[in-house]
C-alpha cells in the first residue's frame, strides 16, 4: 500500500468519524428535544427523573460514539475495553466522592426526597430546587435569590420545607388571658384572609418564659412565599396588639441585692 493509498483512507477514516459524530449529536438533541416535550405535560417528579435520564443517555452516547470512531479509525476497541476495566479500578479509588454523588442522585429519584420546585432548607437556608443531576442539586434562596450547587453526598443536611409556618408571640404575665385568647382567635381570622395564605389556626399558649408567655399562631402557604407571608402575618398581629393597647414585653432581668 503507497503513501496515496494511506492518505486517502486516513482521510475517508477521518470523514466517516466526522458523519458519525455529527449524526450523534442530531440524535441526541433530537431526542433531548423530544424528551422534554414529553416532560412538559408530567409532574415535577417525572421530569427531574427525565432529565436526570436525559443526563445519563448523554455519557452513554459520548462513550458508544468515541468506541465507534476508534474502531473506524483502527484502535482495537476490544482492547480499550479491557484496559478500561483496570484503569476503572484506579480511576474509582480517585473519583469515589463523585461515585457516591451519582449514587445519592439515584436515590433522590428513586425515593423521591425532592424535585424540582420543591422548596428545600440547607444549613438554615431555605431555597428553590432549580436544577438537580445525578451529581448535583442547585438550589436558590427564597430571601436573598443566592444559587448554591450541593454535592447530592450531602443529602442527609438536605430537608424538604413543608408549607407550615409557627409565630411565637411573648406577651405579659399581666396580660388577662381570656382577653389574650379571644384577640389572638381574632388575629388568626384576619391572617386567613391574606392572599396567599391557605388558612391559620391559633394554637394557644406555648410555654412559659422568664419575662413572658409565650402564644403560638400558625398559618400556611406555599413554601416559597413564606418571607413576604411571614412578614404580613407579624404586621396584622403588630396592628392588632396595638389597636388593644397590648403590648410585646422587653427581655427583663431580675436583680436581687443583699
Amino acid at each position: 500500500m503507497n503513501f496515496n493509498e494511506i492518505s486517502l483512507q486516513s482521510v475517508i477514516s477521518i470523514l466517516i468519524s466526522i458523519a458519525v459524530i455529527l449524526l450523534a449529536l442530531f440524535l441526541w438533541n433530537f431526542g433531548k428535544k423530544a424528551f422534554m416535550k414529553y416532560a412538559v405535560n408530567m409532574g415535577r417528579e417525572k421530569q427531574t427523573a427525565v432529565r436526570v435520564a436525559s443526563g445519563v443517555v448523554k455519557y452513554i452516547v459520548m462513550g458508544a460514539t468515541t468506541l465507534i470512531v476508534l474502531e473506524i479509525n483502527g484502535i482495537n476497541v476490544s482492547s480499550v475495553i479491557a484496559g478500561l476495566g483496570i484503569a476503572s479500578a484506579i480511576v474509582g479509588l480517585a473519583l469515589q466522592d463523585i461515585l457516591k454523588d451519582v449514587i445519592m442522585g439515584v436515590n433522590i429519584i428513586t425515593e423521591n426526597f425532592y424535585s424540582v420546585g420543591d422548596v428545600v432548607e440547607y444549613k438554615g437556608t431555605e431555597g428553590i430546587v432549580t436544577n438537580f443531576s445525578v451529581r448535583t442539586t442547585k438550589i436558590k434562596s427564597i430571601t436573598d435569590g443566592s444559587v448554591t450547587t450541593i454535592c447530592n453526598r450531602n443529602i442527609s443536611e438536605i430537608r424538604k420545607c413543608s408549607s407550615m409556618v409557627d409565630i411565637d408571640i411573648p406577651l405579659s404575665y399581666n396580660e388577662d388571658v381570656r382577653r389574650v385568647h379571644e384577640i389572638m382567635r381574632r388575629i388568626s381570622s384576619k391572617i386567613s384572609e391574606v392572599d396567599g395564605i391557605d388558612g391559620s389556626v391559633y394554637k394557644g399558649t406555648e410555654r412559659f418564659d422568664e419575662s413572658a408567655v409565650i402564644y403560638k399562631m400558625r398559618f400556611f402557604c406555599l413554601p416559597e412565599n413564606k418571607p413576604d407571608m411571614r412578614r404580613a402575618a407579624i404586621k396584622i398581629i403588630q396592628d392588632e396588639l396595638d389597636k388593644e393597647e397590648i403590648r410585646i414585653p422587653y427581655r427583663q432581668l431580675d436583680v436581687h441585692s443583699i
